[in-house]
């Protein structure tokens, strides 16, 4: 089995990632530069969040399955990265669904690492006014106390019929690392009992 069999086409996701950014206004050249640190496939229900984790757990390691947000959130090193052009993903986050909402299977957002801090990164790329260059800064995840992140959401293009989303975090520390640090924390937690 491989990431493709589990994820879809994760090729013609990023295609149409990059291109929405580009049409927003995103340079080539600054995209280029900004690592993704991980790629996010979300499902409609816990028996496929189920299925989906055992079927990453053969090419990965599972570094963390925490709560957040009133579901788990499982985030995989992959044993073979993602290759998309001249980038390497390491990681691929699965998160239940989240109660009380509509789920939908498939890729939903990658993340980026910025060094800029949020606020001159959002002022330097305005959401232009054209509908179909048209994103939306989603800036609440500002408020996050373990790597907050801005999120920059579009409407996905390859979906008719109903409205999704698809977008790009940017955020300042690599998710690897984040997971790090919240072991760290919990391991502290225990130690305390």
């Amino acid at each position: 089995m491989d990431i493709k069999e589990i994820v879809g086409d994760y090729n013609s996701f990023l295609d149409t990632i990059f291109e929405l950014l580009i049409k927003g206004g995103f340079k080539e050249s600054e995209l280029k530069e900004l690592p993704i640190d991980h790629i996010c496939y979300r499902v409609s229900t816990n028996e496929l969040y189920d299925e989906k984790k055992n079927q990453l757990n053969q090419l990965g390691q599972l570094l963390v399955e925490t709560e957040i947000g009133g579901r788990m959130i499982s985030t995989f090193k992959l044993n073979t990265p993602i290759q998309y052009k001249d980038k390497s993903i390491p990681l691929i986050e699965l998160p239940a669904p989240k109660k009380n909402r509509i789920n939908y299977d498939g890729l939903e957002h990658i993340e980026m690492v910025i060094s800029e801090p949020f606020k001159s990164f959002v002022e330097n790329h305005p959401s232009p006014t054209d509908e179909n260059s048209k994103f939306n800064w989603v800036l609440h995840a500002l408020k996050k106390d373990i790597n907050p992140d801005v999120e920059c959401e579009f409407i996905d293009p390859r979906i008719k019929n109903e409205i999704r989303t698809i977008s790009v975090k940017f955020h300042h520390q690599p998710l690897e690392e984040v997971v790090k640090y919240e072991i760290q924390l919990l391991k502290e937690k225990e130690n305390k009992k």
